[in-house]
């Protein structure tokens, strides 16, 4: 599934089911009003990210660039979640290790970001390419990028921001201290608690 297909909305979807409250975005607003709250955090990601940056151009491959990268990373966090719920026992160890880990996991994902930027800037093509098995993935990414559609990227930055934070705060703070939790945790609610995440955001930026 493309990361368009993943999150933006889908106008024939029954609006009944998509306004159905998703259990874990409770934990999400418990944070509304807070500095810690993650929509906040996204916009001051973008922030830093627009003050980074040289100019328009630069700001637009940087969008695109987090934005990749972003996505990747939150398969690692669902990933987490799913062996979590199946080792509930060993779920701080499991937290810990993963931590531990993502120095590592991140130099990965850098490298397979930049694979995903080529493909893009090449208009499809990837000669040679160790990535082109999930290519698929970001393809429909090349028209935004021929476009230099700004206002998508930026979008989708703040949305993908989002669901990271909050996605940290799930992991980091709520399952440590929240014993009921994990009986939450299946690819169901994991992947309704993103999309709900991503619609918030969409929605607060329009």
């Amino acid at each position: 599934m493309s990361m368009i297909e993943r999150f933006f909305k889908d106008s024939k979807k029954n609006t009944e089911v998509e306004s159905s409250p998703v259990s874990l975005a409770t934990y999400f607003h418990e944070l509304e009003g807070s500095p810690d709250f993650p929509y906040t955090l996204a916009l001051k990601a973008y922030d830093n990210l627009k003050a980074s940056a040289n100019g328009q151009e630069e700001l637009f491959y940087f969008l695109m660039e987090d934005c990749i990268f972003t996505s990747l990373y939150a398969t690692f966090y669902e990933e987490l979640l799913i062996t979590i719920k199946k080792n509930n026992d060993v779920a701080i160890p499991l937290i810990d290790r993963f931590a531990d880990d993502s120095e590592d996991r991140e130099r990965m994902i850098a490298e397979q970001t930049q694979y995903h930027l080529s493909f893009i800037e090449n208009k499809g093509l990837c000669p040679g390419c160790p990535c082109c098995d999930n290519h698929q993935d970001v393809a429909e990414l090349i028209q935004y990028w021929q476009k230099g559609d700004i206002d998508f990227f930026t979008n989708l930055y703040i949305g993908m921001q989002t669901i990271q934070f909050s996605m940290e705060n799930l992991i980091y703070d709520i399952i440590p201290s929240t014993n009921n939790v994990i009986t939450l945790l299946n690819h169901k609610n994991i992947l309704e608690f993103r999309q709900y995440i991503f619609d918030y955001a969409e929605e607060k930026s329009l």
